[in-house]
């Protein structure tokens, strides 16, 4: 009884929250965006219903598949509903977006570094140590505190292990870059010792 007057209540505020959403006048397109989707939302989820009509999946679809620069945060909402309904669905926002002038960085994973300068500490000479051999030529750059290049060193292809002179170098503590022509491969830090 208990868990039917909850569920009872549960609708009951929803159609609260439902009237006063529809009450809300919007001429902006982030405004009906938010106003649309939690309409939706607060007729099926917001009544733990877990099945939309067709009308209702066409326009999450249509929110959902807008540039979030333009649609506002409904748009993510909107997602996050459809994907209830096809979890399989992918949004391209940089493709999505470049329609309208925007350009939308992605974000890419990066894989561990796992390259490394030994010994760490040094003192007159470092190799950089690698996981597998470079396919093509690389450049090993080195920073002081400050940012300032000090050090850059070309790197053959098909190269596992580089040893490199630090001997011009004052103690401190530099950062290195190992650059190919895919970008930066790996990072990190070395302390100079003497």
């Amino acid at each position: 009884m208990a868990l039917q007057v909850a569920a009872d209540a549960k609708v009951l505020t929803a159609d609260g929250v439902k009237a006063a959403n529809a009450g809300i006048v919007t001429s902006e397109l982030i405004e009906v965006n938010e106003k649309t989707v939690n309409d939706i939302y607060l007729a099926t989820v917001g009544k733990d219903l877990d099945s939309f009509s067709s009308d209702q999946t066409s326009v999450l679809f249509a929110i959902a598949n807008q540039c979030p620069m333009l649609g506002g945060n409904a748009v993510f909402k909107a997602r996050s509903l459809y994907w209830l309904i096809n979890d399989s669905y992918d949004f391209d926002d940089p493709l999505l977006c470049l329609s309208y002038g925007i350009i939308v960085k992605s974000l890419t994973e990066r894989q561990a570094n796992t390259i490394s300068v030994i010994p760490n500490p040094a003192r007159d000479e470092a190799s950089l140590v690698m996981p597998q051999e470079l396919k093509v030529p690389g450049t090993l750059i080195m920073y002081d505190a400050l940012g300032a290049e000090v050090l850059r060193s070309s790197i053959p292809a098909s190269t596992m292990r580089f040893a490199f002179s630090i001997a011009a170098l004052s103690p401190a503590l530099y950062h290195y870059k190992v650059l190919t022509v895919e970008g930066v491969i790996g990072d990190g830090k070395l302390t100079i010792i003497r």
